[in-house]
C-alpha cells in the first residue's frame, strides 16, 4: 500500500510540475508527462535523501520518511500557486475517444509484453523469460541492494568497494518500491509499463503536434511494436527489438523523458513562425480548401512576452529533466545531448536552447563522470570510432545495414520527406544526428549502447514512417494505387513485427525464489546490510538475493573494473595456504564473510581451495547439510586476527572418503554407484561420473586414483559396480560405450576383459569359490563367470514372474550358503537363488519400486543378516537370511545418509555411499 501511495504523491507532483512549464497536445500528454516527471524526480529526491542518510542503519527508511513529508508539503504548494492546464487549441481533427481506444490497446500490448515474461507464481516465485536471465540477475542484484541491502554511497553489488557503472536509478526505485511493500517482479513491472506505456502516449501527441494529425500519432504508435527489419525475409529470424525493451526496462521511461522534451521544444519552434504560415504539414495545393484551413487554425497563436513560455525556466526546467537522465540510462542522454545540438543550429531560440543544454550539463557530467570513470580508463578505442556495430565496416556496408533494419519503412519515410516542410526536414536532420553517434563513435565499452541510438531514431521516424502511410492511404491519382501501395508496405512491416514476437512466445523460461528461499531470509536476519562476502563468482544468488555484495562477480557481470587487481587477490584467498596472509586480505578487501561450496571446491578457478585454513581458524556460521546450494559453508571473518594464527604455509589435513564431497579432485566424486572393500579394509569407489576408481585406507584416507576415462584396456567408461577378490584383484562392471567387465590387478594394472555380450552391467558379486556374478541389467539376466572369464551360466528375463527381472541392481552372496540374493526393485522385491540359478524365494520390499534408487545389497553371514539400501530412502534396510524384516540401521548422529546407492561390509562396519552427498558413511555394526 505504501509504494501505490509513493507512486501516487510522485505522478501528482509530476502533473503540477508540468502544468507549470509545458503546454499539452492532449490528456494523455499530460499524462504521461505526469507519470514519468514525477517518477523520475521522486526517485532522484529519494535517492539524495538515502545518500544524506548513509551513516543511518536503515537509510532507505529515513529517506522515504522524508519523501513523504516532502511531496504532500510540496503538492499543497504548487497546487496554490499552479497555473491552468493549457492545452493547444483548437486539438488535430478526428475525434478523441480513438486516442483512447488506441491507447488502451497499447498498455493492453505493453502489460502483456512486459508481465507475460516476469511474473509471481502462486508459490511465490518470480519467473522469468530466460532471454531477459541475464540482465534481470544484474538488475535484481542492483534493486536488492537497496531493498535489502545497505549500498549508499552506491558500489556494484558484484565488486564491493568499487563505484556502480551501470544506470542504476531505475533498479533504485524498484527496490524502493520493493522496500515498501511491492513484490520484486511487481516493482520492476510497474515501472516498466508505466514506463513504455507513457512513451507510446508521448509518440502520439509528437506526432499530432508535428503532422497535425491524430491518425499519424496512432499509428506512430503502433508501428512500435513492428520494427520492419527485412531480417526476416531470408532467415524468418527476429531482429530482437523488442526483446530490448523486454530486458532493459528503463530504457522506454528515459525514451519518454527525451520525447516529453521534444515536444515542447517542437511547440517553442513553431510558435516563431507567423500564424497565417502552415507550420504542419505542407500540403500540395490540390488538398481542398477545408483541410488547409483546418491545418492552419491547429497552429499554436504567438505569445505575448508576459506569458510565462517566454521566459527561459520552461528550457531550464527541461535542462533538468535532460540532466537528470545519466544515472537512470545514459545512452538516452547522449542521444537527447546529439539531438539538441543540431536543434540548437537549426532552430531559434538558440539562447534559450543553449540554456537548456548547460543545465542538463551541469547536473549530468558529475552522474557521466561517477559512472564512466573506468570505462574511459579501460578505454582501447578512440572516441571517433567508424562502424563500431558492423564487423569490417565500409560506407556501404553502413548504409545497407541502415536499409535492412529498418526495411520496409525507408519507403514510406522517403515518400514522407518528399512531402515534408522545412521544418519537418530540420527535425528529422537533428534526429538523424543518431546515426553520428552510432556508426562514428564508441562512448561506451558495451556494443549494445550503439544499438540504443538506432532504437531510440526508430521510435521517432516511426512518425515519419505513418504519416507517408496515411497520404499513401489518402492518394486518390491514380486510383487505387496509393491505399494498395499502403497496404502492401504494412503487411511487410506488420510481417516483420510477428516475426520479432517469437523468440519472447517461445523463450524458456526460468523461476527465482527469494521471498522463501531459507538462505535469503538466514542472511537478512544473521548479517548486516552492508557485509561483504568472498564467493565464487556468482552472476545470481540468495546471497546477491538478500542485498549483500561480494567482492568479484561473474565474468557476464558489468564491464568496466578492476578485474586485472581483483583476481589475483581472489585467488590467494582462496588458495594461499598461510593463514595470516589469507586473514591480512580478508581485511585489506573489507570482507566480512567467506563462502565456500562446491563451485570453489571443485570450479576450474580455483586449482587448490584452502578452505581447511577457514574450518581451523574461522567461525562457521552457516553449513547447507542438505546440499540446496552446492554444500554451501558460510565462515565470519573476525574483527581482529585468531589466536595462534600462523605466519607459515599450513600443510593440508589429508583428504578422506567420509568428507568427500562433488568434484573431480581427490577424495571428491560425481555420481558414485559403486562401494567395495578388500580383505586388507580398504576401500575401494566406483566414482561414475569421473570415470575412475579411488582407493582409500581402512580410515578413509586418500590413497589413489585407478584409471582413467576411455575405451582401452585399462580404461573406464562409468564404472558402477566394483568387487575385490582373495587376491586382491579389482573387477569393474562398466556402462558408457563399454558394457564390459574389466579384471585389474591390485595396482590397476589391465588383466583381462569381459564383454559376452554384455549390455548395462551394473553390478559385481564373487561367490566362496570365487565365481563373479553380474547384474546385465540391459539383458535382464545374471551371468556368472569363472575366475577366468569363462561363462558358467546365465538366467533371468524380463518381467515379474519368478526368476524374471525388471531393471535389477545389485546382486549378493552368502558366502557360507552359495546363495544368490538379486534386488529387483521394480517388482519391489528381493529374490533368492542357487548358486545354479534356481529360483528358491522371493522376499517383497515395499519401499522399493521408485526410479533411480541404485538399490544395492550385502550379506553378513556372521549375524545371519541382508542389508538392503535405496537411493529414495535415507536408511538401511535389515532383513535376516529366511526374508523377515528385522529392522533398520543408519549411522551415528550427526552423520546421515543421503541417498544411498552403494554398501560395502568389513567385519563389524558397513560402509554406505551416499550418492547425494558425494561421501561415504560408517555404521558400526558391534552392538546390532
Amino acid at each position: 500500500m505504501l509504494a501505490l501511495i509513493y507512486l501516487g504523491l510522485a505522478i501528482a507532483l509530476g502533473d503540477l510540475l508540468c502544468r507549470r512549464f509545458y503546454r499539452f497536445v492532449s490528456i494523455p500528454h499530460r499524462y504521461a508527462g505526469a507519470i514519468l516527471v514525477g517518477i523520475l524526480l521522486s526517485t532522484w529526491f529519494t535517492y539524495l535523501a538515502g545518500l544524506a542518510y548513509y551513516r543511518t542503519a536503515k537509510p532507505l527508511l529515513w529517506a522515504d520518511i522524508l519523501f513523504f513529508v516532502a511531496a504532500p508539503a510540496a503538492i499543497f504548494w504548487l497546487s496554490r500557486k499552479s497555473p491552468k492546464v493549457q492545452m493547444l487549441e483548437p486539438h488535430a481533427p478526428g475525434r478523441a475517444v480513438y486516442d483512447w481506444i488506441t491507447l488502451g490497446a497499447l498498455f493492453i500490448a505493453v502489460c502483456v509484453l512486459l508481465m507475460g515474461t516476469l511474473y509471481v507464481t502462486k508459490l511465490g516465485r518470480i519467473r522469468l523469460s530466460g532471454m531477459e536471465a541475464t540482465d534481470f540477475n544484474l538488475q535484481a542484484a542492483i534493486a536488492q541492494s537497496f531493498a535489502l541491502g545497505h549500498n549508499f554511497p552506491t558500489e556494484s553489488p558484484y565488486y564491493a568497494g568499487q563505484p556502480i557503472h551501470y544506470d542504476f536509478l531505475f533498479y533504485f526505485q524498484a527496490g524502493n518500491l520493493e522496500f515498501l511493500g511491492l513484490n520484486l517482479a511487481w516493482s520492476v513491472d510497474v515501472l516498466g509499463v508505466l514506463g513504455l506505456t507513457s512513451m507510446l502516449a508521448l509518440a502520439m501527441a509528437l506526432g499530432e503536434l508535428l503532422f497535425n494529425s491524430r491518425v499519424v500519432g496512432r499509428v506512430g504508435a503502433v508501428l512500435f511494436f513492428f520494427p520492419g527489419s527485412l531480417a526476416f525475409i531470408p532467415f524468418l529470424k527476429s531482429q530482437g527489438w523488442l526483446e530490448v525493451f523486454v530486458n532493459q526496462r528503463h530504457l522506454p521511461s528515459a525514451i519518454g523523458v527525451f520525447l516529453l522534451v521534444l515536444i515542447f521544444l517542437v511547440d517553442r519552434f513553431r510558435q516563431t513562425r507567423p500564424q497565417t504560415q502552415a507550420t504542419g504539414s505542407q500540403t500540395p495545393n490540390k488538398e481542398d480548401t477545408n483541410q488547409r484551413q483546418q491545418k492552419t487554425a491547429f497552429l499554436p497563436r504567438l505569445v505575448t512576452p508576459n506569458n510565462v513560455f517566454e521566459s527561459g525556466t520552461s528550457f531550464i526546467f527541461s535542462g533538468v529533466l535532460f540532466g537528470a537522465l545519466p544515472f537512470w540510462n545514459t545512452p538516452v542522454f547522449i542521444a537527447a545531448a546529439a539531438v539538441l545540438v543540431f536543434l540548437l543550429i537549426l532552430f531559434p531560440y538558440r539562447v534559450q536552447t543553449m540554456l537548456l543544454g548547460i543545465t542538463a550539463a551541469l547536473l549530468a557530467l558529475p552522474q557521466l563522470l561517477f559512472l564512466r570513470s573506468a570505462d574511459i580508463a579501460l578505454r582501447q578505442q578512440p572516441l571517433l570510432y567508424w562502424g563500431d556495430i558492423v564487423h569490417n565496416s565500409t560506407v556501404t556496408k553502413v548504409v545497407g545495414y541502415i536499409a535492412f533494419t529498418v526495411g520496409a519503412k525507408w519507403p514510406v519515410i522517403i515518400f514522407a520527406l518528399i512531402l515534408a516542410s522545412w521544418f519537418h526536414w530540420r527535425f528529422f536532420i537533428a534526429l538523424c544526428s543518431l546515426f553520428l553517434l552510432t556508426f562514428c563513435t564508441q562512448l561506451r565499452t558495451e556494443t549494445l549502447t550503439s544499438h540504443k541510438f538506432l532504437n531510440i531514431w526508430l521510435i521517432v521516424a516511426n512518425l515519419f514512417a505513418a504519416w507517408g502511410l496515411w497520404h499513401l492511404w489518402k492518394h486518390k491519382k491514380p486510383p487505387i494505387i496509393g491505399p494498395v501501395t499502403a497496404t502492401a508496405l504494412t503487411a511487410a512491416i506488420v510481417a516483420g513485427g510477428f516475426i520479432d514476437l517469437f523468440p519472447i512466445h517461445n523463450s524458456s523460461y526460468i523461476e527465482v525464489n527469494y521471498e522463501r528461499n531459507d538462505l535469503v531470509r538466514w542472511l537478512s536476519k544473521n548479517t548486516k546490510p552492508n557485509d561483504v562476502f568472498l564467493t565464487d563468482r556468482f552472476l545470481s544468488h540468495p546471497i546477491l538475493l538478500a542485498g549483500r555484495r561480494i567482492f568479484l562477480g561473474s565474468r557476464d557481470s558489468p564491464a568496466g573494473y578492476d578485474l586485472a587487481k581483483r583476481e589475483p587477490i581472489y585467488r590467494q584467498m582462496f588458495e594461499s595456504k598461510n593463514p595470516r596472509r589469507v586473514f591480512e586480505l580478508l581485511k585489506q578487501t573489507h570482507i566480512d564473510y567467506a563462502a565456500f561450496d562446491d563451485g570453489v571446491r571443485s570450479g576450474e578457478r580455483i586449482r587448490d581451495p584452502n578452505e581447511y585454513l577457514y574450518v581451523r581458524y574461522f567461525q562457521k556460521v552457516y553449513e547447507d547439510k542438505e546440499n540446496r546450494y552446492r554444500r554451501l559453508v558460510i565462515y565470519k571473518v573476525p574483527e581482529s586476527a585468531p589466536a595462534n594464527l600462523a605466519s607459515m604455509d599450513l600443510s593440508e589435513p589429508p583428504v578422506t572418503a567420509f568428507q568427500g564431497g562433488t568434484g573431480t579432485g581427490k577424495g571428491q566424486f560425481d555420481s558414485p554407484r559403486g562401494l567395495a572393500v578388500d580383505f586388507a579394509g580398504n576401500i575401494f569407489v566406483a566414482d561414475t561420473n569421473n570415470w575412475r576408481i579411488e582407493k582409500f585406507s581402512p580410515n578413509g584416507t586418500y590413497i589413489t586414483t585407478i584409471g582413467t576415462k576411455g575405451t582401452g584396456y585399462g580404461q573406464l567408461g562409468e564404472p558402477n559396480g566394483i568387487a575385490i577378490d582373495r587376491a586382491g584383484n579389482i573387477y569393474v562392471a562398466e556402462v558408457a560405450s563399454n558394457h564390459r567387465v574389466q579384471k585389474l590387478a591390485p595396482d590397476g594394472t589391465f588383466i583381462a576383459e569381459w564383454a559376452p555380450g554384455l549390455y548395462g552391467p551394473r553390478r559385481i558379486a564373487i561367490g566362496p569359490d570365487d565365481s563373479i556374478y553380474v547384474v546385465d541389467q540391459g539383458r535382464a539376466r545374471i551371468v556368472k563367470f569363472n575366475p577366468d572369464g569363462q561363462v558358467l551360466t546365465t538366467w533371468g528375463s524380463s518381467g515379474n514372474g519368478d526368476g524374471q527381472f525388471a531393471d535389477h541392481t545389485s546382486v549378493a552372496v552368502d558366502p557360507t550358503t552359495n546363495k544368490v540374493y538379486v534386488a529387483d526393485p521394480i517388482n519391489r522385491r528381493i529374490q533368492e537363488f542357487d548358486s545354479d540359478g534356481k529360483f528358491l524365494t522371493k522376499w517383497s520390499v515395499p519401499e522399493w519400486g521408485q526410479p533411480h534408487g541404485f538399490e544395492d545389497l550385502a550379506i553378513d553371514p556372521n549375524r545371519g543378516r541382508l542389508y538392503a539400501s535405496s537411493a529414495n530412502m535415507n536408511t538401511i534396510l535389515v532383513f535376516d537370511l529366511q526374508g523377515n524384516r528385522v529392522g533398520t540401521v543408519v549411522p551415528t548422529p550427526p552423520d546421515r545418509l543421503e541417498g544411498p546407492s552403494g554398501l560395502a561390509l568389513a567385519k563389524d562396519k558397513l560402509f554406505v555411499l551416499n550418492a547425494a552427498s558425494a561421501r561415504v558413511s560408517l555404521i558400526g555394526l558391534q552392538n546390532r
